[in-house]
């Protein structure tokens, strides 16, 4: 019996550890730079780019080698007589000797070759970063919108308390609770949908971390207005001297240059040296050599005789310079376009986000307040009382859904620039600016304070609402 409870004890310990090493990992919140960590280290695209590009390395040292000596064996099956004897076996050894420069050049070709490749593992991490991001974003809207349909839900189920208060003492119709009841029951509908938005989000998230598609991933954490005040110009010069497709395609016009370099050495012959040593048989001559073996060095070179070929070929490498550098400048026009679509698109949004804080939020809340005071003192029906309640809903999911649209914005812009584009210089003080708390009071007092804000901005700003 005493064992019993011993083991009953031990699996309940356990049980509970269990239990409490869960709820720790449930409740820890995702850190958008270690799940970036994460990614670099274990996505399996990138690890395949990186080996990719070390494979690449090992070919320079490959193409900058001589070829291999030729080794051959020759055994005359009718001696050829000499006057020391006559000849039996012969051993020859040659080497190919490219002309000056040839290896050089080559490894020159292969090693704009490894940094294409660099380049792309670059560009792979980058895009592997991006999605990263977006997916990270797209959980902060999902955890938003189901915890603010939550406390709506709670909301609505207090309506529906004081609906079936005044029906009760008859100062409401029935109509009143069941449209409270069906309203409930939509904000239900839609969190199950939210629910089932984050789970897919989740399994995509841990596809970039080789995870297993269930792996949970924790509640984001609150996620500040992006301060963003980069110049289009300064966009620009960064995209063109850091994005990573950009610089592939320079090390592809230096490649191609490299190889027309090589081509034109092709008119030049290449050398070759050889060493014969020949086994000669003894005892049939009265010569006090009688016997001894002979050797013999030569030289030979090859002749580019075929212009044609070479001009042909030649001609293809000037051909494919002329395509890159064309590759180039389409590629660096698509660049700019991007960044100015997207440096607008952050704008717009931008727009977005203070329509909500400084207008949209602090109407809605208002209107909702009075429509509940209208409601209990029977100046307001129901129905416009939800209207109300559900114009909050919207404008809140809304509020935190552009805040997620410009995180995205501004991560595809940093994708394409190739760096951070909220960094700012050691020394340099970054604006901040004061945001409504994920409750949103609804007081008097919130009006006043977004009304404070809108003056102590235009001052600010010099009356420029866009700057």
């Amino acid at each position: 019996m005493r064992k019993k409870i011993i083991v009953f004890s031990i699996i309940m310990i356990l049980l509970s550890s269990v239990t409490a090493i869960s709820q720790e990992l449930e409740s820890r919140k995702a850190v958008l730079s270690e799940l970036i960590q994460a990614a670099l280290s274990e996505n399996p695209q990138i690890k395949a780019a990186e080996k990719e590009w070390q494979a690449s390395l090992e070919k320079i040292p490959q193409v900058k080698s001589l070829p291999d000596p030729i080794l051959s064996y020759a055994h005359f099956g009718q001696s050829v007589e000499t006057r020391l004897g006559p000849q039996r076996n012969k051993i020859s050894i040659s080497q190919m000797f490219p002309f000056f420069g040839k290896l050089s050049i080559k490894g020159d070709v292969v090693r704009s070759h490894a940094s294409m490749l660099e380049y792309q593992y670059q560009a792979v991490k980058a895009d592997v970063i991006l999605k990263v991001k977006q997916a990270f974003f797209s959980l902060y809207w999902f955890d938003k919108a189901i915890k603010i349909s939550q406390e709506e839900k709670e909301v609505l189920q207090r309506l529906a308390r004081v609906a079936q208060k005044k029906y009760e003492t008859g100062q409401a119709t029935q109509q009143d609770v069941l449209k409270a009841q069906l309203e409930i029951s939509k904000v239900l509908d839609k969190i199950l949908a939210l629910t089932q938005g984050r789970k897919s989000v989740v399994a995509e998230m841990n596809s970039l971390l080789n995870n297993r598609p269930d792996i949970y991933i924790g509640e984001i954490d609150e996620i500040d207005v992006p301060d963003f005040q980069v110049e289009l110009n300064e966009l620009y010069g960064w995209a063109k001297e850091n994005r990573p497709e950009l610089i592939k395609a320079q090390h592809l016009i230096e490649k191609n240059e490299k190889s027309l370099m090589l081509a034109k050495k092709n008119y030049l012959p290449d050398f070759r040296i050889m060493f014969d040593y020949i086994d000669i048989g003894g005892g049939t001559t009265t010569s006090p050599d009688d016997g001894r073996n002979a050797w013999m060095g030569s030289i030979g070179i090859n002749i580019p005789l075929w212009r044609k070929k070479l001009r042909a070929a030649e001609a293809e490498e000037a051909t494919k310079i002329k395509a890159s550098e064309s590759l180039y400048r389409n590629m660096e026009n698509e660049t700019l376009s991007r960044v100015n679509e997207l440096y607008f698109e952050v704008q717009t949004v931008e727009e977005q986000i203070k329509l909500y804080q400084y207008s949209l939020l602090p109407q809605a809340e208002q209107s909702f307040k009075a429509s509940e005071i209208g409601y209990l003192t029977g100046k307001v029906d129901f129905l416009n009382l939800l209207e109300s309640e559900r114009m909050i809903l919207m404008i809140k999911i809304g509020y935190h859904k552009s805040i997620s649209d410009l995180s995205k914005s501004l991560a595809r812009l940093e994708r394409i620039v190739g760096k951070d584009v909220l960094s700012k210089p050691e020394g340099e003080s970054v604006r901040t600016e004061v945001l409504f708390s994920p409750e949103f009071p609804n007081n008097n007092d919130s009006s006043k304070k977004v009304n404070g804000i809108n003056k102590k901005n235009k001052i600010k700003q010099g009356g420029n609402e866009n700057e």
